[in-house]
């Protein structure tokens, strides 16, 4: 599904691999990174300001090419098809779009994100990934739960989009109290202590199986802890590890203002995680060896196949070029790719390291 939302990392990760796959070509080959948030001021606030610097790279580029020939047919080519795909195909809530094209090479790959990038169009002989990988990076997939004790809300965070699916759903009848006393009640409290612990083996389970469709990096749980004390109870201790922040939500709250709240936990997930790959890098190169830096070393390694993750820092002082063939090489070898905001350590070892999966002696 080329032209549609990543639906998880498998796609994630099989898009980024096929990028990087692609042989270098004698034709113009896009990539295109836009910020396609409406602006909202001026007389046209519908507008959208990287359309105009997408129009204006085009006339550049073109300008840069023959008058006629197999370059300028296949960016002609491209540039209809883009007009065609945002007029009719592009979905306008997205706020970041991400082209990748090349029509005489038969490259047309599209991503709809649900948050912006840096304008750019670029023209080179393969596709350029930074922001790709880096947006699949700080926007891993996560599973956030709001659960009370007959009801899950489930949602989908993913490359900045937030989509609510359907969650089980108990019959609140079997937890109303009743005022009957004595051994009466006590057997009734235990038929409402079973049906809550029920109910939560059911809630664990589709947070688990929603976890594993999707290979969600992060989970989150919302609720009260009536409800949240059973489910971790039931849920495995594999998934636990993935279980982040509980945030305090009511089951009623709309998904737009648990978007809000959920959103910014899962960022500094993903920064505390990254850190740390990046803490483990310097490690690594002080102590035991499975760690690399340096532009030289990390693509030496990633060439062997011998890096497990590769970091970046996304103000490295690495060259376009250089970063990118990095990316390309990890995508290829089915590295992971961290981008990290900031890490003094990092940047005195030149920007770029890799924890390895082995040592070569």
């Amino acid at each position: 599904m080329p032209d549609a939302v990543l639906a998880g990392p498998a796609d994630r990760a099989d898009l980024l691999r096929r990028l990087a796959d692609r042989a270098p070509v004698e034709l113009p080959v896009l990539s295109i990174y836009l910020d396609m948030r409406p602006q909202a001021t001026g007389s046209s606030p519908g507008r959208r300001a990287s359309l105009t610097v997408l129009r204006d790279r085009f006339s550049q580029i073109e300008a840069t090419l023959g008058p006629r020939g197999p370059e300028l047919e296949s960016l002609q080519a491209d540039d209809e098809r883009i007009r065609t795909f945002l007029d009719d195909e592009f979905d306008r809530a997205a706020q970041g779009l991400a082209i990748f094209a090349c029509h005489g090479d038969g490259l047309w790959e599209t991503v709809e994100a649900g948050t912006p990038f840096e304008d750019a169009v670029i023209v080179s002989d393969t596709p350029q990934l930074f922001q790709l990988a880096q947006l699949l990076d700080e926007y891993e997939t996560a599973v956030v739960a709001v659960v009370d004790t007959n009801t899950v809300r489930l949602f989908l965070s993913r490359i900045g989009h937030f989509e609510e699916l359907d969650g089980p759903d108990d019959d609140p009848i079997h937890y109303r109290k009743r005022d009957s006393g004595g051994w009466s009640q006590a057997r009734f409290q235990r038929h409402i202590d079973n049906h809550r612990a029920d109910f939560a083996a059911e809630a664990a389970s589709a947070i688990e199986s929603l976890v594993e469709r999707y290979d969600a990096r992060r989970v989150l749980l919302g609720g009260d802890e009536v409800a949240l004390t059973p489910l971790m109870e039931a849920i495995s201790p594999a998934l636990r590890e993935r279980v982040g922040e509980v945030l305090r939500i009511d089951m009623r709250t709309p998904r737009n203002e648990i978007a809000a709240e959920a959103e910014p936990v899962l960022r500094q997930m993903e920064t505390d995680a990254s850190t740390s790959l990046a803490d483990q890098v310097v490690g690594a190169v002080r102590g035991d060896g499975l760690g690399v830096a340096g532009v030289a070393a990390t693509k030496a390694a990633l060439e062997r196949g011998q890096v497990d993750t590769l970091v970046l820092l996304a103000s490295s002082p690495v060259d376009e070029d250089a970063r990118n063939e990095l990316i390309r090489l990890a995508a290829t070898t089915a590295a992971e790719v961290a981008v990290v905001d900031e890490h003094a350590k990092l940047e005195r070892l030149g920007g770029v390291g890799g924890l390895l999966r082995y040592r070569i002696d």
